[in-house]
């Protein structure tokens, strides 16, 4: 083959060949992305610790459970329970998100935690606390409800303190259009904890905790209340 042909075949090959593989590694992000949201792991089951809700702030050695893609197990609690065998976890967080469920639901799950929890597991628990919040609406703190984000922005949502105050019950749309639907204080959530079964339930401090490594699990004390209760 003369040296003309041969370098008009490179020229013809060479672009092919390039497309080829940037097919190839598209199949292979594609296939990766798929992995990631749609099939869970095999041993995601054998997990012992849970992250309930996590959203975006997901914690090494966790499953990392919620309806964002990136979760390690993506479950609307809304319909389905904890695919997790009984007495088989050692510790079960839920953080800022037992309020965007109904009583009945929240009910629901904390009952579910307590039956995947081992024996001395540990379930901690955290929420907008509403004598908290109803106190300082009571008293007209400006401080608190104007308060604002890094960016500049509201820290909560409404224009007056009535509509702010009603955002904790209404408001705060997440993930799957979820929004807040019930506002407890320590009394009313502990109840809960009760029926469903546990007999330690108490009332914790910010980043205080028989949880080791605290610090990176509790957020927001100015607005929160912090339980942790023992199976």
């Amino acid at each position: 083959m003369s040296s003309t042909k041969t370098a008009t075949w490179s020229a013809l090959i060479k672009p092919a060949k390039i497309k080829l593989a940037r097919l190839i590694l598209a199949l292979l992000r594609s296939e990766k992305s798929f992995r990631q949201k749609y099939i869970r792991p095999k041993n995601i089951t054998q997990a012992t610790k849970i992250n309930l809700c996590s959203g975006a702030k997901k914690l090494t050695g966790y499953c990392n459970i919620d309806l964002v893609p990136n979760a390690d197990l993506i479950i609307d609690l809304e319909k389905k329970l904890l695919p997790f065998a009984d007495d088989s976890c050692e510790v079960v967080i839920c953080i800022s998100a037992i309020n965007y469920f109904s009583r009945d639901r929240a009910l629901a799950i904390i009952k579910d935690v307590f039956r995947v929890l081992k024996p001395g597991g540990i379930t901690r628990f955290a929420t907008q606390d509403l004598r908290l919040i109803a106190q300082k609406y009571v008293a007209t703190d400006e401080t608190f409800f104007n308060a604002k984000l890094q960016s500049g922005a509201a820290r909560f949502a409404g224009e007056t303190f009535g509509d702010k105050m009603n955002s904790w019950f209404y408001g705060y749309e997440t993930a799957g259009g979820k929004h807040c639907r019930y506002v407890y204080d320590f009394e009313s959530l502990s109840l809960l904890f009760k029926k469903a079964g546990f007999n330690i339930i108490e009332q914790k401090k910010y980043c205080e905790s028989r949880l080791p490594q605290i610090a990176l699990i509790d957020n927001r004390p100015e607005q929160m209340f912090f339980l942790e209760a023992i199976k």
